[in-house]
């Protein structure tokens, strides 16, 4: 499944992925510069989330953006890679076009 988001363009992904954890806490100082509170978000398993909390994590092969509540999915968005997935859990906690500067890690 694709999602479309029209009038946005979101930042190209570098060649090379990178290690999770790294990525997580690159996140996590994006999200705090914007003033999300940690308390809407979940990185890396959604056994961590509270309830209504956006989640990310690595599935396989694939990205998944959802919200989750009582142990159920909703909204879910696959991606291939984590730059993509980034970028829409971005979206969906600020609703704005703001993207990380993957230059500088």
């Amino acid at each position: 499944m694709i999602i479309e988001l029209p009038g946005f363009d979101f930042e190209k992904p570098p060649p090379n992925s990178m290690a999770i954890e790294p990525l997580f806490d690159k996140v996590r100082q994006f999200l705090d510069t914007k003033g999300i509170n940690r308390n809407e978000y979940a990185l890396g398993s959604q056994l961590t989330a509270g309830f209504g909390e956006l989640v990310i994590h690595k599935v396989n092969d694939f990205w998944l953006v959802c919200t989750t509540e009582r142990g159920i999915n909703f909204d879910v968005a696959i991606f291939s890679n984590e730059f993509h997935a980034i970028n829409y859990f971005i979206f969906r906690l600020t609703g704005e076009k703001d993207t990380i500067d993957w230059s500088t890690i």
